[in-house]
């Protein structure tokens, strides 16, 4: 028997497959997190039943699924939200350039998924810090379409972390359904 335990941190890389000038983003890569982050997959279902079975289901049929990333971010990275967040704008002070602040707001009644892009949480445990291209993918979890959501909580209060959370919500590809994928990502099937 072949056990595999896994647990530990994750990165979360928004766009992996960026080139320049847009390179990947990476978010707990180099900054803190607090309470890590989350991937959920659930399936719905409905149980048609008939008169014969009373409130026994005679099958399951799939009528959904959704599939979500939360990233708990526990430091500000304003560069990166603004390249993110389609609501966001990133502003750059005229006469000091390191005078920064990120105007949020817009896009009420906008659909985004075209600004969807890959994401994939990779645990930390898989990444070759020397030279990224050597990273093992086979623990990634990747939504093909994310589209992401800030739900940014701020405590200004002794012995408690500002949490930037940020939820990526899967949506399907068009053209095949697909929503996610666990494991390496660049695997393709075998020709027919």
């Amino acid at each position: 028997m072949n056990e595999q335990t896994e647990y530990g941190l994750a990165i979360a890389i928004w766009d992996p497959e960026a080139v320049s000038p847009n390179e990947p983003i990476e978010l707990g890569f180099s900054e803190y997190t607090k309470g890590g982050m989350m991937f959920r997959y659930a399936e719905e279902f409905w149980g048609p039943t008939y008169d014969q079975t009373g409130n026994t289901p005679v099958d399951q049929v799939k009528v959904g699924e959704s599939a979500t990333a939360e990233v708990f971010m526990a430091e500000r990275a304003l560069e990166k939200f603004a390249a993110i967040f389609p609501a966001a704008k990133l502003v750059t002070d005229a006469t000091d350039p390191t005078k920064k602040k990120l105007v949020w707001g817009g896009k009420i009644g906008e659909g985004f998924k075209k600004y969807s892009k890959p994401l994939t949480l990779r645990p930390i445990e898989n990444l070759d810090r020397d030279d990224r291209t050597k990273d093992i993918k086979d623990g990634d979890v990747t939504l093909y379409h994310a589209i992401p959501r800030a739900e940014f909580e701020f405590a200004f209060q002794l012995q408690q972390e500002r949490i930037y959370k940020i939820t990526f919500t899967g949506v399907p590809v068009k053209e095949t359904g697909d929503v996610w994928s666990q494991g390496d990502d660049s695997a393709t099937a075998a020709a027919i």
